[in-house]
């Protein structure tokens, strides 16, 4: 069972050179049967050469750079690609079959030599060959490079989706916070306070979210804001101060699927940088703006005047990256993350298209 798997990865992870193997021996074949092996070689290098310099610049340069980004300009580039790569390859072709029937080397049907040694029947026969050749070219690099692109992103994905399980269950509920939200429930309890109840219910469902629906690649987004409400909860029953925490929610479809834990590290960052809970003027506030078309989040915490330590600053840094690289890999482009730091406030904004 190994030998045939490993002989389909290298015919998949060779694809391409299988292929124009095959076209460049379909055209030897094809002129070898009135010429001699070696002038037929040098017609099907002067061929076939050209089109894979063009199949690599198509794959290399400008498949990764616009086919998902520009799709409109990668293929009206591909067509004026067309147009000078069939003109030039068929003058080419010419003047190398002219070169070898004056060496009598190629040798042209009688009844058609005078108009063939002009040009004029070729012409059109070979702006046919290379229109179907640079054709065929970018219908074997487009597949070919959306199957190597979706196989490397879905083992991107695999992988990022091990890692966020194993954040979700460790660093999301985080023995720290765990810790505090179970202190804080005794001390209501002690108390006697109402709230016990609710808190214990509140942090039940922050479990029920992160051990059940993280598990899956979409949650609905009512459940995510669930948590973050829940959350902040706890983050309010520890201090003894009134905070200025606000979270403002505007959202037409509730019920919407999104990425697990997709804004939770950006409401962790604010309150680890923020110092709301021991400082006067500290603050933090939440926006998201869910519609039709987008959905933006918007999240703002103060700076304290002591800056912070470079630990800190690597800490954001290594967040901030995961979550970026986490909004390439599910939204492909269509998610943006932008930040404005000045000397009292910190903003990050989640924008994501839909």
């Amino acid at each position: 069972m190994k030998k045939p798997s490993a002989l389909l990865s290298l015919i998949q992870r060779y694809s391409a050179i299988f292929i124009w193997l095959g076209i460049y021996v379909i055209f030897f074949l094809a002129t070898s049967a009135h010429q001699t092996a070696w002038v037929s070689m040098v017609l099907c290098n002067n061929t076939i050469i050209p089109m894979i310099i063009v199949w690599a610049i198509i794959y290399y340069v400008l498949a990764p750079k616009m086919l998902h980004k520009h799709p409109a300009l990668f293929f009206l580039l591909f067509f004026c690609l067309l147009g000078v790569v069939s003109v030039a390859a068929t003058e080419s072709d010419l003047s190398l079959s002219r070169m070898l029937h004056e060496k009598h080397l190629l040798q042209y049907p009688p009844q058609h030599e005078a108009a063939i040694a002009r040009g004029e029947s070729q012409r059109s026969l070979l702006h046919t060959k290379y229109v179907f050749l640079l054709l065929t070219t970018m219908t074997i690099t487009t597949i070919s490079w959306q199957l190597n692109e979706r196989k490397r992103l879905n083992l991107k994905q695999r992988e990022l989706r091990a890692q966020m399980e194993l954040k979700y269950l460790r660093a999301q509920i985080n023995p720290h916070f765990l810790f505090n939200a179970l202190n804080c429930i005794y001390s209501l309890t002690l108390l006697r306070d109402e709230k016990a109840p609710d808190s214990v219910m509140k942090l039940s469902e922050m479990l029920r979210y992160v051990t059940d629906d993280c598990r899956s690649d979409k949650a609905p987004l009512q459940k995510e804001i669930a948590y973050i409400r829940n959350y902040i909860d706890f983050q309010r029953i520890r201090m003894e101060q009134q905070p200025d925490i606000t979270f403002e929610c505007s959202m037409t479809n509730p019920s919407m699927s999104i990425p697990p834990m997709l804004f939770q590290p950006l409401v962790e960052n604010c309150f680890k940088h923020s110092r709301v809970a021991d400082h006067p003027d500290g603050f933090i506030h939440l926006n998201l703006v869910q519609d039709d078309k987008q959905m933006l989040f918007t999240a703002e915490n103060s700076l304290p005047e002591q800056a912070h330590t470079a630990n800190d600053h690597e800490r954001t840094g290594i967040g901030l990256n995961n979550v970026r690289q986490r909004l390439e890999l599910l939204f492909r482009g269509k998610a943006t993350l932008e930040v404005t730091e000045t000397e009292t406030k910190y903003r990050i904004e989640l924008c994501i298209k839909y």
